[in-house]
This record gives structure tokens, sequence and C-alpha cells, in this order.
């Protein structure tokens, strides 16, 4: 028990190096970091035994406990801040993320007019801004027209729409930010042999200017040749195992790679805003990571600040790990944070409200 407690709190200690180490450098570390929530509650639970029998061993899961403190708050809330009912919002500005998977384009739900309810999510739903990330649309008529979605969505005055080869064709494939308040600028950051890139949006609100990051990062990119692999793991053969984890190994390490080329680039895009800056989007990683860590900056997490749960907005066959991300400038509160749980694509939407007005300003 003594060797065990003390690999649980080494193993912790490793899953969280992956915040602070590029993938380029050692991958392997990445993966670990899947398994940080795990491993954090594996060493509180060998804390109390140790703390119960009144051995020295407690040290080891306590000291491992401390020092990543910070992760696990990240990762976990009993209940973040909530607006008080007596208080109004001077300067409110509601945003939500959503990964809406091509609006159901393949009919992956087995439901019927994913899209429709989408749409009607959104409008019921009411942002102030919307991120859209594996947005479609086609110019064919019918149901995925550009014009047609457009038509639903018709509360948004101002958009700004890229798609990942620049052009509008008979299939389009990108990302969206709808706003109600004006969109002053816009621009684009692209990245080499993959379909996911970045966009940013100023938008003029309460006065203020914002400047919106919408994001989509390096998917893994499993198929479903490889999912129904996993899932059948214990049926096969040695060589048939060696040859599967490797592939799916493979993949994983290409899109640890990626992401955290991609998270440097737009990291230093988002700290060098002339703006406060609100950054949304599917990282395709989890808060206990490079990618979170140079994406967030100096940044506030809005689920951290007033989130509950581990706030999993995967949904899909794999374990569901908060993916999907909404941060904002430290000198705003946010509040309301929620995640829909609603079965409409392999992501759940995101919401928060951020208070535009300067804390700091408005303490004085």
């Amino acid at each position: 028990m003594t060797l065990f407690s003390f690999f649980a709190a080494l193993a912790l200690l490793l899953s969280v190096i992956t915040a602070y180490i590029s993938p380029a450098h050692t991958w392997i570390l990445a993966f670990l970091g899947f398994g940080f929530p795990i491993l954090w509650i594996a060493n509180l639970l060998l804390a109390v035994l140790w703390a119960v029998k009144r051995r020295w061993q407690f040290l080891f899961p306590v000291i491992a406990l401390l020092i990543t403190w910070s992760h696990w708050n990240h990762t976990f809330q009993w209940k973040g801040q909530s607006l008080p009912e007596d208080q109004v919002l001077e300067s409110p500005l509601s945003v939500m993320s959503f990964n809406v998977r091509l609006f159901d384009l393949y009919n992956w739900t087995n439901e019927k007019d994913v899209h429709e309810k989408i749409f009607d999510l959104i409008r019921k739903e009411n942002p102030d801004v919307i991120c859209i990330q594996e947005f479609y649309s086609t110019t064919k008529k019918g149901s995925f027209n550009e014009n047609y979605i457009l038509s639903r969505l018709n509360q948004y005055k101002y958009k700004h729409i890229e798609y990942h080869s620049g052009k509008r064709g008979q299939r389009n494939f990108g990302l969206v930010t709808f706003s109600k308040y004006p969109i002053v600028e816009k621009g684009t950051l692209r990245f080499e042999h993959t379909s996911n890139f970045s966009i940013h949006s100023d938008i003029e609100a309460h006065g203020q200017r914002v400047r919106v990051f919408n994001n989509h990062l390096e998917s893994i990119r499993f198929s479903s040749k490889h999912l129904n692999f996993l899932d059948s793991l214990n049926y096969k053969n040695d060589k048939e195992r060696r040859e599967g984890m490797k592939e799916i190994s493979g993949k994983l390490k290409l899109a640890f790679q990626h992401r955290a080329d991609q998270a440097e680039r737009i990291g230093k895009h988002i700290s060098n805003a002339p703006f406060p800056a609100i950054v949304c989007g599917d990282f395709n990683d989890t808060p206990v990571s490079y990618v979170y860590r140079k994406m967030k900056g100096d940044l506030k997490d809005a689920f951290v600040e007033s989130g509950r749960g581990f706030g999993g907005t995967y949904n899909g066959n794999l374990p569901s790990f908060r993916i999907d991300f909404i941060f904002h400038d430290n000198r705003f509160n946010s509040y309301g944070f929620k995640k829909l749980n609603v079965n409409y694509s392999d992501h759940f939407p995101i919401m928060t409200t951020i208070n535009l007005q300067d804390k700091n300003t408005a303490s004085t």
C-alpha cells in the first residue's frame, strides 16, 4: 500500500506536467492528462485512508493533492458564483459556444430534423453572441441552404462566416459567429494541412469593444472503425491489438502535436489583442492540458467562475470530458455558466453571461 500510494501520487504529478510541456516534445504525458480526474480522486481516497490509520504515508497523496489543486479547480466545481437576486448587470453579454456537428447532416443522432431543433434551441436561449463550430451550409435549396439558416436565426443582425477553404462552394464547412451587436472588424487565422482554423470578430456592445475568438482545434478524427476496435479490444488477438493500438496511437500523437502548435499561435493572437478578449470554441482537449494553458493565458474560465460539477461537454461513445470552453478578460466577471443537455450533436452547447463592465472601475 505504501508503494501503491507513492506511485499514485507520482502518476498524479506526471498527469499535470502535460500542461507545461508541449506534446511536440513528449505526447505520452499529454495522454496521461486525460486520467487526471481519476488519479486525483484516487489520491484523495488514499489520503483519507492513511489519515484514518494515522500513518505518515498520508503525506504522499496530500502533497500531490496540494500541488495539483489549481488543476482540480479547473476540472471540478461544487458551486460557482451566482448573481444576487437584487443585482442587475449594467453591461451584460450572454455568450454561447456550440459545435453543431454539421447540423447532424449525416443523421448521426438517428433523430429527425435535428437542424431545426438546433435553430429552435438557439432562438429559445437567445444569446447575444453565439460561436458555432462545424457549421455547414450548401448552395442547394433546402434546410441547409445558407440563406435559409440565416432566416431561421434572423434575431442576429450581424454575422461573421468563414469556411475552411476561404470560398463558398456547393458544400461549405467552417465557423460562424453571430451577434446582436455590431461586428466592426473581422479576422481569420488558418493552419496548414488541416481544415481547423480560428476567427476573431470585434464587437461593439455597451460602449465597449471586445474581440471574440471562435476556435476549432485539431480533432483526433477517430473513425467508426477505431471506435469499434476500442469497444471490442478484449476480443482481439495479440497481433490485432498491437496493430490497432499502433494506428490509434499515431492518430493521438498527431492530434496532440497539431493542437499544441495551433494553441500556441492562437494564444499569441489573444494576448496581443488590442481589446478585451472573449475566447470560445471546441479545443478537443481537457482543462489539464498544454492547449488549455496556452489558450487561457491570463483570461478567466467562465466554468470556473460559475459552473458546477465536471461540466463534461463531449457527447459521444468515449468518456465525457470538458473540451468546449468560454474564456474572458480578467477585468470582467461572468455568471450563470450552464451546459445544455441536448442530444443534437457530439458536443453539448455551453452558455454564460459576461458583465462587460470593468470590475475594478465599478468598485471605485
